[in-house]
């Protein structure tokens, strides 16, 4: 068995500069902005190709696009209305895995040694676009120590071997098409745990959005991504690491979220207007938190989704009400999203407009049939005993979780168990 590793972020001398900074601090210097050129309609694939054909010799014209067992049925209409045109040759390797197991990795790398691709195209939801991430570290730098990639301050020196990474969203969630992080699965831990990794060099060159990839959706999966989103993008506007730009665009993906999401779910490929602001508001909540930071709505549902095998947005959905309650103890920033749900703030104590602004998110969250308690879970159905017997291996998850470092109000292992505790029947953190 391979000896388990530990990340950058989980060194207790990390942890230690970060409690005497802030997790604030690092926004002096992380003051720079990634994202994708960005192609939105149904003449996206054709634009796309004609740039292609433009950028390459016929002989250089490779490319790997890389799904799932999913979403390889869409490679069809990308091969078809973008490479087939320019006579583009190409691979398609279908062995991306949920949550990014390690090994994963290894395999998409050896195949692109062996092809050669000069574009990278990840075809599918956030676990494929993450794997296609990770494979092009591991094809660029076959002996790079994945758990070592420091973000901010380093360089990965990616597209050397290949020119561009062009990813087309399947989901309307996860962002991770414009954000500079990866979420990986590290199965060598017991349970395996989530790892990111995050870069600059992440963000693809180009992005498709196309109402195609993501209309049929079934409702769950409308739901879990849609909350995704919704965490990154009040998680990252709550966290005081916001800016102007960062701020109008995160305010913006949680007003499109709020409205479009419930006629997403309820009528999904039926309602082409909801799909399309709904893929628009997840891009452009992967801007807002890769830019910036998540919540830790994040680290506790990387850590609970992950023991529990509960979907990440439903996870981080979850958890977002008792994220956001945790940082209003030293932030006024939730009160800038009121109007978004209707809420008058005149004549109102703080005390009330707080409690009728959680009240409100969390009738939103339901209103998609999603629980914002632990014991309102039905998928999967997890006992008290269950989920107390775990209680200390989550906090240890969530607080190992890189997404801890960078809490506007400091966390540790004693508040973090005092949420996982609040979270099981929906209690308001009072602490």
């Amino acid at each position: 068995m391979t000896k388990e590793q530990p990340a950058w972020y989980e060194s207790q001398t990390v942890k230690d500069m970060m409690a005497l900074m802030g997790g604030k601090a690092l926004r002096g210097v992380m003051s720079n902005y990634f994202s994708s050129r960005i192609y939105k309609g149904k003449v996206g694939l054709f634009q796309v190709s004609n740039y292609l054909k433009a950028m390459f010799d016929k002989e250089d014209r490779r490319a790997l696009i890389i799904t799932d067992s999913f979403t390889q049925k869409y490679a069809k209409k990308v091969t078809e209305n973008m490479l087939d045109l320019i006579e583009m040759e190409y691979k398609i390797w279908s062995g991306a895995e949920p949550e990014v197991p390690l090994p994963t990795i290894e395999v998409g790398a050896q195949i692109c040694e062996e092809f050669k691709p000069q574009v990278i195209i990840a075809l599918g939801g956030g676990s494929v676009m993450d794997t296609a991430k990770m494979v092009m570290v591991k094809y660029e730098n076959p002996d790079i120590n994945i758990f070592n990639i420091l973000p901010y301050f380093g360089s990965l020196g990616l597209r050397r071997k290949f020119r561009f990474f062009i990813a087309i969203p399947t989901t309307s969630g996860t962002g991770s098409e414009v954000s500079s992080a990866a979420v990986l699965t590290d199965m060598d831990r017991d349970p395996p745990k989530k790892l990111e990794v995050m870069s600059d060099e992440f963000p693809a060159d180009i992005t498709i959005l196309d109402t195609d990839f993501v209309k049929d959706m079934p409702p769950m999966l409308t739901a879990g991504t849609g909350l995704d989103a919704l965490s990154h993008a009040m998680g990252s506007y709550v966290s005081n690491w916001g800016s102007p730009y960062l701020d109008s665009v995160n305010f913006t993906a949680i007003k499109e979220i709020v409205k479009f999401l419930p006629r997403a779910y309820s009528y999904g490929a039926k309602d082409i207007e909801a799909r399309d602001h709904m893929h628009m508001a997840a891009l452009m909540a992967g801007i807002g938190f890769g830019n910036t930071v998540p919540g830790i709505d994040h680290s506790l549902g990387h850590s609970a989704g992950k023991i529990f095998g509960i979907h990440h947005g439903i996870a981080v959905g979850l958890y977002l009400p008792y994220s956001i309650e945790f940082q209003a103890k030293v932030t006024d920033r939730w009160q800038d999203l009121c109007p978004i749900f209707n809420i008058s703030v005149e004549d109102k104590s703080r005390e009330d407009l707080f409690k009728e602004f959680m009240d409100k998110l969390k009738d939103f969250i339901h209103s998609i049939n999603a629980p914002t308690s632990v014991r309102e879970l039905r998928k999967p159905e997890i006992t008290k005993v269950d989920y107390m017997s775990k209680l200390d291996l989550m906090v240890s998850y969530a607080e190992d979780d890189a997404v801890s470092l960078t809490s506007y109000r400091p966390i540790n292992s004693d508040l973090y168990k005092k949420i996982f505790e609040y979270a099981w029947e929906g209690k308001a953190i009072d602490f």
